[in-house]
């Protein structure tokens, strides 16, 4: 493996933060920059005013987009403006570690909720599920979202086709309204000219029969189904999903046809029991899961990781390895651009991957 390439300011000091992580690096195989976004989204921001922070990062000539916490006082990082009056890059944003210099902010804004965006490179449409909006009103909703969306594409100069529409349901708890609403988002989609073979995927916990996954098949065609593990709970009369369970839903969707994939946040439980907690849902899964990054509830409360602070880094690289091994058997690769705060962005299991990245 080459050497880490050095912090952005490697002519000042180096905080023996930074020093630290460049050996955790090497011990893990890792790129510098790879680990550097892997902590990123673990510490989030400190020292600013708003909860949450949406930064653009590059890094290595390359793009990432973060939504991070930003009001975390015991994290390493920080922004500042860049200081140096002679460089060309003077006037922008710097990324620090501990007031150690280590990439450059395309742009940062605060975090604000949003009824839609889009993903890798234009091509992938998220909408947030229209709640309580009138039955006869949805598709029209749905439309409206995906037209004001067309038009942020529109602005930016490029050329654009979206390949996929994700209806983020992951507060929905009931089964048959799910349903009616992935009807009206295709039905929009169709409106919109977006051609039939246009995936339509769903991040929800309330779909789990052979009934509706049936329905679905029927009326709108195959889906992709993103299963929000975290929030399965709370439709089981608030008794913990065991993994069979979970397995069994997928494993329907996918004899009606569908594609299947999940969402597990990492970091609550010991890696034995990740590990055998996730066997079975890799064997019924035909998309790279959302294998998220656990942040702290609070500023100040962080109780609920399974990693004391001083080892957590790297109890998260210590998981990303183990998580390639999971889930080899299937050959499947994360898409780093489906997952904001995720363990993969331009590597995986030491080979490198393919954009799109935000």
């Amino acid at each position: 493996m080459e050497e880490p390439t050095e912090p952005a300011d490697s002519a000042g000091p180096i905080s023996s933060t930074v020093r630290r992580w460049r050996r955790l690096a090497v011990r893990h195989n890792l790129q510098w920059n790879e680990l550097l976004l892997i902590a990123l989204n673990l510490y989030g921001l400190r020292g600013n005013d708003t909860e949450g922070m949406r930064l653009r990062i590059n890094s290595e000539n390359q793009e990432f987009m973060m939504v991070l916490p930003a009001d975390r006082t015991t994290s390493p990082f920080s922004l500042r403006a860049q200081v140096d009056r002679s460089s060309p890059q003077h006037g922008l944003t710097e990324l620090c570690v501990d007031g150690t210099p280590v990439v450059e902010i395309i742009e940062a804004e605060p975090g604000e909720e949003v009824r839609g965006y889009l993903r890798a490179d234009g091509t992938a449409a998220t909408v947030i599920f229209q709640e309580g909006t009138d039955s006869a009103e949805l598709t029209k909703s749905y439309r409206d979202l995906l037209q004001a969306l067309a038009s942020d594409l529109a602005d930016d100069g490029t050329a654009h086709q979206i390949k996929e529409v994700m209806l983020s349901a992951g507060q929905a708890h009931d089964e048959a309204v799910v349903v009616e609403h992935l009807v009206a988002v295709r039905e929009a989609m169709s409106a919109e000219g977006l051609p039939q073979e246009t995936t339509l995927g769903v991040l929800t916990s309330a779909l789990h029969t052979q009934e509706a996954f049936a329905e679905l098949a029927e009326n709108v065609g195959p889906i992709l189904l993103f299963l929000t593990t975290e929030s399965f709970a709370e439709d089981s009369e608030g008794e913990a999903a065991q993994p069979e369970e979970l397995a069994q839903v997928l494993s329907a969707a996918r004899a009606a046809g569908h594609r299947t994939s999940f969402t597990y946040t990492v970091g609550a439980d010991p890696l034995d029991e990740m590990r055998a907690w996730l066997l079975p849902l890799a064997e019924q899964t035909t998309v790279w899961p959302s294998l998220t990054i656990l942040p702290a509830e609070t500023p100040v409360d962080d109780s609920q990781h399974i990693a004391a602070p001083d080892e957590r880094l790297d109890f998260f690289l210590e998981a990303r390895s183990l998580l390639e091994q999971i889930f080899a058997p299937t050959e499947l690769r994360p898409e780093p651009w489906r997952c904001y705060r995720g363990l993969w962005y331009r590597e995986h299991a030491g080979e490198p991957l393919e954009g799109p990245y935000v």
